[in-house]
């Protein structure tokens, strides 16, 4: 597999570059990030996205239908209805210091405004496109290329995660954000950068699983799990949340790599790789009712009905927008629709 970004800074990394200057030297020393089936997954919507002709899973196929419903939503809302010239799926460089790959630009006929497009597919959420360092590097990327451009608007659609976000540059934001850019960049550049664990860097980081300042704040974990928690202080807790999370992520890194060496046939003393759990379902309950000859009550009290599968089909049998079908579907079975909340959970708000 080429590398494409050729060993360089990407603006998809713009944001752990700017948390961990360090962060890009370390991982240089790590080989690529294979991925995942989720990676995949990503993978295909956005070469259907791209215009390729593939078949997509139903699962697939509605995300990526959720992806061209909004963005007709933000062609609109930007005022870009027509637009002349469309790229995808393009990488474009900032010299030859870093680079990234876009995933649709939208060109109007003067050729002065351009609407960007990120496409994420996953169902955790990346933020408002107004604070986002990926977009703010795709927008200059853009500009650094199409000198002509006065106008950029990036928009994040998400449709599994958040609605779609909208930001614009003017001629003097985007000079402000190469600016802010060629800072992160000179910083990630420098002898010796600092490497700064927190939950943004680690996060998507393929060093964190060797590197020592991930492994210190194991080390500090560990030391205040022989203290009472109770006697914390509410700074000291939130100081620990933070540090809780790079943990959690560097364990989840080193798990990985325990199972990839053992499925190459590597021994991890005190581990052994067991059989993934077994499930078994129905794919044609119609079928399945016919073979067990078992009445229609005795039938359907065996089964578990999914409020948003009923909800769409009921929106593709009545012509229904997502949202009418939705509030139909709760109309006609209020009394029958059960409503459990669990228990309250933490997210970070920083």
């Amino acid at each position: 597999m080429t590398d494409e970004r050729e060993s360089k800074m990407s603006g998809s990394g713009m944001a752990g570059y700017a948390a961990c200057p360090g962060k890009f030297q370390l991982e240089l020393t790590c080989p690529p990030d294979k991925g995942n089936a989720y990676t995949e997954m990503g993978n295909r919507i956005h070469e259907y996205l791209a215009g390729e002709q593939i078949e997509l899973t139903d699962e697939e196929q509605v995300i990526a239908d959720k992806c061209l419903a909004q963005y007709k939503e933000v062609v609109a809302a930007v005022g870009l209805d027509e637009p002349t010239t469309t790229s995808v799926e393009k990488r474009l460089w900032y010299g030859s210091k870093w680079s990234g790959a876009i995933d649709r630009i939208d060109f109007s006929a003067d050729g002065r405004t351009v609407l960007i497009v990120d496409w994420k597919t996953g169902r955790n959420p990346v933020g408002q496109a107004s604070g986002n360092l990926q977009a703010r590097s795709y927008a200059v990327l853009v500009a650094k290329n199409c000198p002509s451009i006065t106008k950029v608007y990036v928009a994040i659609i998400q449709p599994m995660a958040a609605p779609y976000s909208i930001t614009e540059y003017d001629e003097e934001a985007l000079r402000d954000a190469d600016d802010e850019l060629a800072m992160i960049v000179a910083r990630a550049e420098a002898p010796n950068a600092p490497r700064v664990p927190s939950p943004d860097a680690c996060k998507y980081c393929r060093a964190k699983s060797i590197c020592p300042e991930a492994q210190g704040e194991v080390k500090q974990l560990i030391e205040v799990a022989t203290a009472p928690i109770p006697v914390l202080t509410n700074v000291q807790v939130a100081d620990f949340l933070e540090k809780a999370i790079v943990v959690e992520s560097f364990i989840e890194a080193l798990k990985s790599e325990a199972k990839k060496r053992m499925q190459e046939g590597h021994e991890i003393a005190g581990y052994k790789l067991m059989p993934g759990r077994t499930s078994r379902s129905i794919d044609d309950p119609a079928v399945a009712f016919e073979k067990l000859g078992l009445t229609n009550e005795q039938f359907l009290s065996t089964c578990k009905v999914s409020i948003p599968s009923i909800e769409k089909v009921f929106a593709s049998v009545k012509g229904l927008k997502a949202k009418e079908a939705k509030a139909e579907v709760e109309s006609l079975l209020g009394d029958c629709i059960q409503t459990k909340t669990s228990e309250s959970i933490i997210t970070r708000t920083k």
